[in-house]
């Protein structure tokens, strides 16, 4: 790699982990709870974690090739990584779905319906604020292609449909590279070797930490009832070790069996038996097997990336079905997101649905933008796509203590308008109090105002 590539590359990659629009990710949790604990995770700390996964598994795959094979080009996998959550809004993949589902029918009239998604709103978001602008064309180019997961959805974003000759391009790229060092593939999968890097970085970031933060929601004693009935695998701790290494630990109730042949669930469930330390041991070792997860893939002739170990893959995939039925599919979590899904739902229908006040807009860009619009002599349907889409941009950039915020300003703005008259303080009263203590203040005051002027009648 030429020495201005690096350089621009290493200027990319500090202007990203400083910038607000990254930066504003440490706002959007990975998932909700009413108790914060170590092991919370958010998106910022999530992209962090899959940017140096990507890079990880990008040069494990390269050694694997040989013949001075170097898979990480331009040496931007921890870029790609690092930016492949921008998109998202409040409440990650829930607020998602509601913006999407709303979008959809308030453009039901139009010939193309609206559409919200993440992966496709990071491009947005990376060429308005200029993420890649510093990269030299051909580096910009294949960065992007990158980021492309499944080139079909390009379709809900017609602007973005330039960007599957991208995707062509740079797989086209690999396989020219990869044939000058003897290695032959003719890619099927429509992605880049690094998107699916990327992807499984992220997939196996999820793997552990879903189940690592589940100690914000179940008691040690409850995840240990829960692994021992879900994990159904063999793989024992010298299968990890044979990837990476993993720390010799004292394991209670284990101390005369040889380490490594114990099996992991056993390691796992002995852990949180630890009287010290053991969720920090039980964080630990997740964390080694997400690495070791991470290096248990091959590229096949086909361009496609393949586990070597089926047994270890068996290990990743129980690891999903836990999370997937006791993390995101339980109906505790469902009760905990209940009432942050309906602070979304009532947000986005007030921006989306109604004739909302200006003053909730915070962004003299939108405000702009809105009053351009406002003011220009167009038919209704251009004036009906153009007002959703800046409200999908609107809305899709915002953050869980944003909606939350918009949430108690919009509930003032109504219960003003049933007194006909504005309350005093009523900044102070949104910005001090949670949405829970600023509902019952409201109601206080509704049934006292209301009291009061039903005995002057």
């Amino acid at each position: 790699m030429r020495e201005h590539y690096r350089i621009a590359v290493e200027e990319c990659e500090l202007g990203i982990v400083g910038h607000k629009v990254f930066v504003r990710l440490k706002d959007i949790p990975m998932y909700l709870s009413k108790r914060t604990k170590d092991s919370i995770r958010n998106r910022y700390s999530h992209s962090m974690e899959v940017g140096l996964s990507t890079e990880y598994i990008l040069n494990h795959l390269s050694r694997q090739l040989g013949n001075d094979v170097d898979l990480n080009f331009f040496k931007i996998g921890k870029i790609v990584g690092l930016l492949h959550d921008i998109g998202h809004t409040a409440f990650s993949h829930d607020g998602e779905t509601i913006l999407d589902s709303m979008l959809q029918k308030a453009s039901a009239t139009l010939d193309t319906p609206l559409r919200f998604n993440a992966n496709l709103n990071n491009f947005r978001r990376i060429f308005k604020y200029e993420f890649y602008e510093n990269l030299p064309d051909d580096v910009r180019e294949y960065a992007l292609a990158s980021l492309v997961k499944r080139v079909h959805e390009l379709e809900e974003y017609p602007e973005y449909l330039y960007l599957k000759q991208y995707v062509l391009n740079a797989i086209a790229l690999e396989e020219k590279y990869l044939g000058s060092k003897g290695i032959t593939i003719q890619n099927i999968t429509g992605k880049t070797i690094l998107c699916q890097a990327m992807d499984l970085a992220d997939e196996n970031r999820y793997r552990v930490t879903d189940i690592i933060d589940s100690l914000n929601i179940y008691t040690k004693e409850k995840l240990q009832e829960i692994l021992l009935r879900s994990i159904k695998s063999e793989v024992r701790v010298k299968d990890i070790r044979k990837l990476l290494y993993l720390k010799t630990l004292t394991v209670p109730g284990y101390e005369s069996v040889h380490y490594d042949k114990m099996k992991i669930k056993e390691l796992l469930i002995a852990l949180l038996n630890r009287s010290s330390n053991a969720k920090t041991e039980f964080q630990n070792t997740m964390n080694a097997i997400s690495m070791a997860f991470n290096r248990n893939f091959r590229l096949r002739e086909d361009g496609k990336l393949v586990p070597v170990d089926d047994e270890i893959e068996a290990l990743r995939k129980e690891f999903q079905k836990v999370a997937a039925k006791y993390l995101w599919g339980s109906k505790k979590v469902q009760n905990i997101k209940k009432p942050f899904s309906h602070y979304f739902t009532t947000v986005a229908d007030y921006f989306i649905n109604k004739e909302f006040a200006m003053e909730l807009i915070d962004s003299n860009t939108y405000k702009e933008k809105l009053t351009e619009l406002q003011m220009s002599n167009i038919g209704e349907e251009v004036y009906l796509r153009e007002k959703l889409s800046l409200m999908r941009n609107f809305l899709g950039g915002l953050t869980n203590l944003k909606i939350m915020e918009l949430y108690k300003k919009i509930s003032l703005l109504k219960f003003e308008a049933e007194l006909g008259y504005q309350l005093g303080n009523r900044d102070k009263l949104v910005d001090k109090h949670t949405v829970e203590a600023f509902e019952k203040k409201l109601e206080k005051k509704r049934q006292r105002l209301f009291k009061e002027r039903s005995h002057v009648l």
